[in-house]
């Protein structure tokens, strides 16, 4: 079985449905894991930034903010992970990797020899091989 690490925008997307094309992959994916197709890897620095996406762009708060992120925690074909490789997140950020949450979802595929990143994100998906990685999409 295939193992993808699954960026916040995925979620976010799938949540907020500000993108029509974003939403219905999302969706996709989420399903394809449920399905037992894929093991959706969420790294758990994905789950603050879900929850800071959410509260700061789109003012989710309180009840609503905590049951989104309990929805993300139980989807079924998805695994939460704490093993975050900061020794490999500092050698890959800032350069050549500029965000630091893009760093450590690709320490953390890396380092566990995950096969793919799903991301929106083109900028990291254009780079995901030189980290011997495949994007999702």
């Amino acid at each position: 079985m295939r193992s993808v690490v699954v960026d916040a925008n995925v979620f976010v997307s799938f949540f907020v449905e500000r993108n029509a094309a974003q939403h219905s992959a999302a969706r996709a994916l989420l399903s394809a894991a449920e399905d037992g197709e894929i093991a959706g890897i969420i790294p758990q620095s994905v789950l603050f930034e879900i929850a800071y996406v959410l509260q700061s762009q789109y003012g989710l708060t309180g009840q609503r903010l905590a049951a989104t992120v309990r929805a993300v925690v139980t989807f079924p074909g998805m695994r939460i992970v704490d093993d975050c490789s900061w020794k490999r997140v500092l050698e890959i950020w800032p350069e050549p990797l500029p965000g630091l949450a893009d760093a450590a979802i690709v320490a953390v595929a890396a380092a566990n020899r995950y096969e793919a990143v799903a991301t929106f994100d083109r900028k990291l998906s254009n780079r995901l091989e030189a980290f011997g990685l495949a994007a999702y999409w």
